[in-house]
């Protein structure tokens, strides 16, 4: 029940409201969106490749279609994709063999790759063929040794709260490059996939007409997703929400913390979340292993080497009250 204030008259409000408004008053700002450009331009170089890691072949095009062919084509810089897991088990062609199947879909993610102008890489990771997608000692080792002998200088990755087993294991898979080649100066971008949105979105990509078609092309490159699913349209409007939503947040607000610059070529959107340490969300249920990595590297969280055996897995107890901090160091 409650009681009324003698001064004011008002009801007083109860303990436990703002015990529940408090939750979100540590959540910070929101909404401020930056060009993404902006944040790849001091981080990306000739021996500084910009990484998508696709869980399976179609993943790249329907994320990052039109960021990796503007970084791979049109400013000529290294970008790499990688075909993480082969996923053959989504050939509906009963016809055809498990091995022909793979064939199929790498085939596939490279056609995807030459059009979008990347270049393709495929894992054959034992961890595939594991219950869980669970990686191997021998996985685990082949990943550390790609990225300290690559070293990114950016990566794309799925979202923490992404319901495929094979797409959280994907980010799991990063953050294990990124700790085993001690990447501390990589910017990791969460994309959106069809699987996990974005909880917390803060950079745009934006695109024109002439883009917005090559991603098709990179899409129709699946031919054999296509029958099952046909992700075109659906892209092509969720590029364009979040285009007039980005316009949107600018007439109230503004992109960057600063008056936007008014482009009305663009018609669609990608839209990614900059990675930056934040302790509170390296608590969360299940915990996300970026946060955990950008922690370690940090050196906000204690961590061992990483080895061959199996990846470092800090204490579930583990807790911090560091300030959250840039996941990205200048070049």
């Amino acid at each position: 029940m409650s009681t009324s204030s003698s001064s004011t008259g008002t009801p007083a409000r109860r303990p436990e409201f703002d015990q529940l408004l408090d939750s979100v008053r540590v959540c910070g700002t929101h909404g401020h969106l930056v060009d993404v450009r902006e944040s790849l331009r001091s981080v990306l170089g000739p021996n500084r490749p910009l990484v998508m890691l696709c869980p399976h072949a179609d993943d790249g095009a329907i994320t990052a279609a039109c960021l990796i062919h503007e970084y791979a084509v049109r400013r000529g810089l290294p970008v790499v994709e990688i075909l993480v897991f082969a996923g053959e088990r989504n050939v509906a062609a009963p016809w055809l063999n498990d091995q022909k199947k793979v064939t199929v879909r790498e085939a596939e993610f490279r056609l995807e790759c030459s059009v979008l102008g990347a270049e393709a890489i495929c894992w054959d990771l034992e961890g595939y063929r594991c219950p869980g997608y669970q990686p191997t000692a021998k996985d685990v080792a082949e990943v550390v040794e790609w990225f300290t002998k690559r070293r990114p200088g950016a990566i794309i990755v799925p979202p923490a709260n992404d319901a495929h087993a094979a797409h959280r294991v994907t980010r799991a898979l990063a953050a294990v490059g990124l700790v085993g080649a001690g990447l501390h100066d990589t910017l990791v971008l969460t994309g959106w996939t069809p699987w996990g949105p974005l909880p917390e979105p803060n950079a745009y990509f934006s695109y024109d007409g002439e883009a917005e078609r090559t991603k098709e092309w990179a899409i129709h490159c699946h031919a054999s997703q296509i029958l099952l699913t046909d992700y075109t349209q659906y892209c092509s409007h969720l590029g364009r929400a979040y285009a007039a939503l980005t316009r949107e947040w600018a007439e109230g607000h503004s992109l960057s913390g600063r008056a936007a610059r008014t482009d009305d070529r663009f018609v669609g959107v990608e839209l990614f979340q900059i990675e930056t340490y934040d302790p509170l969300r390296r608590n969360n249920f299940p915990p996300d292993p970026i946060q955990m990595a950008l922690g370690m590297l940090g050196n906000h969280e204690a961590t061992g080497p990483i080895s061959a055996e199996a990846p470092a897995r800090p204490a579930a107890s583990e807790s911090t009250t560091t300030k959250p901090t840039t996941a990205t160091v200048p070049a």
